[in-house]
């Protein structure tokens, strides 16, 4: 630390040579600063700037006030100057920018002095010339701050790692001190313009010339930067434009922006004239990157290299073009990007809490408790702003933070309205969110839905910079740059929603400095080609320059689509209903155009039924829609299917929407991320080896013959609805990919884990809305005599895309690119665009919140939140019974860890709420039905259950469990493949699809020729013991019973009351399953079930079917002390395939 005092100076200069040495270890350092402590009975005057100057209260005054919401802010209620009673003190309402803080102090009266602060530099300060500092406060103290965390957080923070060096010259300050005579009117003001006075010369004057120290190097040892910045303000009326005032500065290297969080270097800033030229001189020898940002427009400049600073010499960098963010021509814009919230409406004060040195003040921000003042101007709705009505100045809250209710913080959501005239829908329009200043925030938006199932976007939770408490119309600067897929948005009024989501206390929250959107910008060939319509006696043609659909008219087939050059993606050798079809190929009988215009096509191919058609087409009507979009690279498809009452009954085994590939292009499928390969041809399948059933074929002469050896079985590339939301093909020549993209579950049946087929050879992709797959005749939509019915299923997107012949793996690069579109259509669900009136739009929807607890006796913690619960709403019926229900919607989301979920865009109608939480066996159902109602949908409310309570089955204590109760038996001992039956796809695969090979259920007969399976508890392991799948055993000639055991020891039996057997299972086939306890001559059964399950989960490679569970009670008179053993038995042997997989099992003691 020096200090220095020179002959004839009114004061003294102090700095500080902060080192660290390589090889120490690391530590941080939140602030440094230089600090005093005046008389308080002298010092009662404080001056910051020419405005903010001010009589200030004594320490004591602090101290017997009123505490407020934080501990620097307190109400002065008895203060010694009786002036000042009633005012608010708080040390941060004096804060200022650092490129302000120059010079501040205090005045004493008696006698006339003036003590002061004098920083001629911010070279050794960080975070940049914006950030915010102390300055004087009450105390009296008066600081010289060189590093700090204020309105920034831990970001500002100088964090040192272990070993590295690092040295900083901080300052010279000046502590000046003068005096003025008693006789003059306004000593204040005197001695205050004598600091100034004293401040623009040390500033004339650095660097210094007289410090000592070596490390602090003087002008001649410096260097000088000197250019001219230029905007290219593309799509705007003048596209190049001086950057005018430009903050343009050197600092570390680093990305652009990272000035305003950078500590350990040196800073040098200085702004552009009005024609965009800067000169910035006596830069510390060194290498740096050049920064910049322009007011007036969003986003960081930085230079293009590093420069290198040597003493003496002048780098003139010409001019430099700076291209802010921009994408296409601004639709609308909210604010001035300047950095700051000040523009927006800043409220009075509550008359309670004032500063009077801000009343009718410029810097009226920097009064207390403003956040608080959002819940009196909005105590009930939330802001909504309409473009081109509203003036951002009067009607736009300076802070984004909660609202206050009675006992708790409220959620904000505050509304953009904004028409458009047209809908480009040629590419993607961009919403810029800059914010001023954002402390444990969130954010959240959402176009035209106020509560998808998923917000178009939310960040993370970001920023540290307390700048609503502290009275700062500013913190650090972030740059949200949103895509915004043009379906999201509709010709006339759009709605975008704010949420700030974070309410944890009453300063989270965001400022934001500027919010644009743009539309699409850089329009192509086919970005302005309109829908175009083509109808001729026997087909339509939809056309949007992208993409060409052909239709059969009246019948509704798809017959051709063509892409990029291709000029039919479909199998053009097939019949014109084998390509694109409705299940089973329903026939349209009159055709509609619901809308034609340059935007969009919506056709209709309608199949009504009548008395007269009675045993020759089921009783349906079928309306299928077809919509192509301007700009989109595909088409969606829906369908409505009706019944009217008094129709006669009929079943729906499966309905589906199927593609037909061009076999001679397509032969690349994608599944997911995991299960991507090349496929067979379809004859291959013809000329290969039937297996056992006939899905499943051994290649034996394959086209490819890298495939030779290899099981090809449709069943293998199943999956969970829930993850069935893209699949599809990729042609190498050319490079196209066609994909069959679900947003949604809702028109399925079965729920959420209900499996299907995806794509398959041939080469085939489905768009499956129901079947019996992995459920069996359960799941066929069954209707009585007399019954209506109407459901819409879909829409889902036909996506086509391409990729250049140049890039190294087309294949990841087309799949990347449909799981992009995928992730926007899940997003954008439901869609605003369908013009059915039975396709309900997000604004007549509803949503379900609340949060579920699991009261798990018998257990150390016998309350947990229901963590990952897989939850939903389904047609009323018993606990359990949504993976049985075909005919209803069901809108189902998975809990986060503490048991909270939302259940969003809902369908009115009559529900109830079901639950199974992984790791608990049973099903919860909600205890009674509720509504929701179109009025409370249109109101955007919520039906908020609370906290909600399970109680799985459960009678006492676990003497022993084997297994994990997920549903699955994919915890179970999976064996390898016989190595003539393989798909190499799942060789040395993650343990997830290991049991997607051919086979495996013959495997159980190598690994147990004679003897069945035996497991002993606290010996065996069920990872590597027990087998998936109960099934039987192959004979010589025929199938044989298969009985397991599970060996345990009793040290002693509990004769109070019955033992209980839960018996979970999550597959059976056509099974029976007999349970025997210490019985081995196998008499009479102790628990018997009836032939039961249709899932064939077995045979076709699926590891879970439905869920059975069995709660089965063994008296207590059957166990003995010492080893029990416990027989479970599979009688079926008709067929191979007729057994169970155990998803858990558990025996229970008595509860006393």
């Amino acid at each position: 630390m020096r200090f220095i005092l020179m002959r004839g100076c009114s004061g003294f200069y102090s700095y500080a040579i902060y080192e660290r040495l390589e090889g120490w270890p690391g530590f941080y350092i939140g602030e440094t600063r230089i600090a005093f402590k005046l008389r308080k009975d002298k010092f009662q005057y404080m001056a910051i700037s020419d405005n903010r100057r001010r009589v200030m209260p004594m320490p004591e005054d602090r101290s017997s006030g009123q505490k407020l919401d934080y501990p620097e802010a307190v109400l002065l209620t008895n203060p010694t100057n009786p002036i000042l009673k009633g005012e608010v003190d708080d040390k941060y309402q004096y804060s200022s920018e650092d490129k302000d803080i120059r010079v501040h102090g205090w005045i004493s009266s008696d006698p006339n002095i003036g003590f002061w602060v004098i920083t001629p530099s911010d070279e050794f300060r960080t975070g940049g010339p914006l950030k915010q500092d102390l300055t004087s406060h009450v105390g009296p103290t008066s600081l010289a701050m060189f590093a700090s965390c204020h309105y920034a957080g831990s970001d500002l923070e100088m964090k040192f790692e272990d070993g590295e060096p690092w040295k900083k010259v901080l300052g010279p300050v000046l502590i000046y001190l003068n005096s003025a005579s008693d006789n003059i009117e306004d000593p204040h003001t005197v001695l205050w313009e004598d600091a100034k006075r004293q401040m623009r010369m040390e500033v004339e004057s650095w660097p210094y010339s007289f410090p000592e120290s070596e490390d602090f190097l003087k002008s001649s040892q410096r260097g000088t930067v000197n250019g001219r910045l230029l905007v290219h303000n593309r799509f705007s009326n003048e596209e190049y434009v001086w950057a005018s005032y430009a903050y343009v500065g050197l600092a570390r290297p680093g990305d652009a922006g990272s000035w305003q969080r950078e500590t350990k270097g040196y800073q040098f800033w200085t702004r552009a004239d009005a024609n965009g030229s800067f000169s910035i001189r006596n830069v510390r020898p060194g290498q740096y990157n050049l920064y910049a940002w322009v007011p007036g427009f969003i986003g960081d400049y930085r230079y293009s290299s590093n420069l290198t600073v040597n003493p003496g010499l002048d780098n003139n960098l010409g001019v430099l073009l700076y291209e802010p963010p921009r994408d296409g021509p601004t639709i609308w814009e909210i604010g001035v990007p300047d950095r700051s919230a000040a523009e927006f409406f800043i409220p009075d004060p509550n008359p309670k809490y004032i500063n009077r040195l801000y009343v009718k003040s410029f810097d009226k921000f920097r009064q207390y408790g403003l956040w608080e003042r959002y819940t009196d101007l909005y105590p009930n709705e939330d802001l909504i702003y309409r473009i081109g009505v509203n003036d951002y100045t009067r009607d736009w809250f300076f802070a984004h933070s909660s609202r206050i209710g009675e006992n708790s913080l409220q959620q904000t959501t505050w509304q953009i309205k904004f028409n458009l005239e047209n809908v480009n829908y040629a590419g993607t329009y961009k919403l810029r969110i800059s914010v001023a200043a954002a402390t444990y925030a969130q954010i959240e938006v959402n176009f035209n839905n106020r509560n998808p199932r998923r917000p178009h976007f939310r960040s993370s939770m970001f920023g540290k910079d307390n700048a609503i408490a502290r009275h700062g119309i500013h913190g650090l600067y972030w740059l949200f740059n949103i895509d915004v897929p043009s379906f999201r948005l509709i010709r006339g009024e759009n709605t975008l929603y704010l949420t700030q989501t974070r309410t944890n206390g009453p300063f989270q929250g965001l400022m934001y400095d500027y919010i644009h959107l743009g539309s699409c910008g850089g329009l192509g060939s086919t970005s302005s080609f309109a829908v175009q319509l083509h109808i001729h006696n026997d087909h339509v043609i939809m056309d949007n320059g992208i993409v060409e659909v052909t239709l059969s008219k009246p019948e509704g087939f798809v017959t051709r689509v063509r892409y990029n050059g291709m000029d039919n993606v479909l199998e053009y050798r097939n019949h014109k209903e084998n390509r694109g079809y409705v299940f089973c190929r329903i026939t349209g009988t009159d055709f509609k155009v619901i809308r034609e215009d340059e935007n969009q096509v919506e056709l209709s191919f309608i199949t009504t039924w009548d008395q007269s058609l009675v045993g020759k087409l089921v009783p349906l009507n079928v309306d299928r829609r077809f919509i192509l979009m301007r700009g989109c690279s595909g088409f969606y498809s829906y369908a409505i299917y009706e019944r009217l009452e008094g129709w006669p009954g009929f079943y729906i085994g499966e309905t589906r929407i199927a593609f037909k590939l061009r076999k001679d292009k397509f032969q690349y499928m994608a599944i997911s991320d995991n299960r991507r390969r090349v496929m067979p041809m379809p004859e291959d399948r013809s000329s290969g080896q039937k297996l056992d059933y006939p899905e499943a074929v051994l290649l034996t002469n394959p086209t490819n013959p890298i495939l030779k050896g290899e099981v090809d079985d449709k069943y293998q590339y199943s999956s969970e609805d829930k993850d069935i939301r893209v699949h599809g093909w990729i042609s190498s020549d050319p490079n196209i990919g066609f994909w069959v993209i679900t947003p949604s579950d809702e028109f399925r049946t079965g729920g959420p884990l209900k499996q299907d087929l995806t794509s398959h050879v041939g080469p085939t992709s489905l768009a499956l809305f129901a079947s019996c797959h992995y459920a069996g005749s359960d799941l066929e939509i069954k209707f009585e005599d007399g019954e209506p019915w109407k459901k819409v299923l879909g829409p889902v997107l036909i996506y086509l895309n391409s990729a250049s012949d140049n890039i190294d793996d087309p294949h990841t690069a087309l799949w990347e690119d449909a799981k992009r579109q995928m992730r926007m259509e899940v997003e954008s669900w439901p869609y605003s665009f369908p013009e059915s009136e039975d396709f309900l739009k997000s604004s007549q929807r509803g949503t379900v919140n609340g949060r579920l607890l699991v009261h798990n006796r018998f257990t150390n913690e016998e309350y947990v939140w229901a963590s990952n619960a897989y939850i939903g709403l389904a047609r009323p019926g018993d606990a359990g019974s949504w993976q049985r229900e075909t005919k209803g919607y069901q809108f189902w989301t998975r809990a986060d860890a503490n048991g909270s979920f939302s259940i969003r865009n809902i369908r009115p109608g009559q529900y109830n709420l079901y639950a199974w939480v992984p790791g608990f066996i049973g099903d919860y159902r909600y205890d009674s039905r509720f509504n929701t109602s179109l009025n409370f949908l249109t109101n955007f409310s919520y039906n908020n259950l609370g906290v909600l309570l399970y109680e799985p089955p459960r009678d006492g204590p676990t003497i022993w469990e084997i297994g994990v109760p997920d549903r699955s038996a994919a915890e179970f001992f999976i064996p390898d493949p016989n190595p003539k039956y393989i798909n190499r796809l799942y060789v040395d695969h993650i343990d997830r699809y290991l049991y997607m090979q051919y086979g495996l259920w013959d495997r159980y007969t190598d690994l147990y020729p004679n003897e069945d399976l035996i497991y002993r508890i606290g010996v065996s392991d069920y990872t590597r013991d027990w087998f998936f799948a109960h099934s039987s055993r192959r004979g010589e000639n025929s199938l044989q019973q298969t009985t397991w055991q599970i060996k345990f020891n009793l040290a002693n039996v509990n004769y109070a009351g019955a033992y209980k057997l839960r018996i979970a299972l999550a597959a059976a086939n056509y099974a029976r399953l007999q349970v025997y306890l210490n019985d081995g001559n196998m008499g009479r059964s102790h628990f018997t079930s009836h032939m039961f399950g249709k899932d064939n989960a077995i045979a076709r490679h699926g590891i879970h079917g439905l869920y059975w569970l069995f709660n089965i009670d063994l008296p207590s008179f059957r166990l003995v002390r010492g080893e029990n053993t416990l027989y479970l038995t599979q009688r079926e042997t008709s067929g191979p395939f007729q057994g169970i997989m155990y998803d858990y099992i558990r025996l229970e003691g008595p509860s006393v």
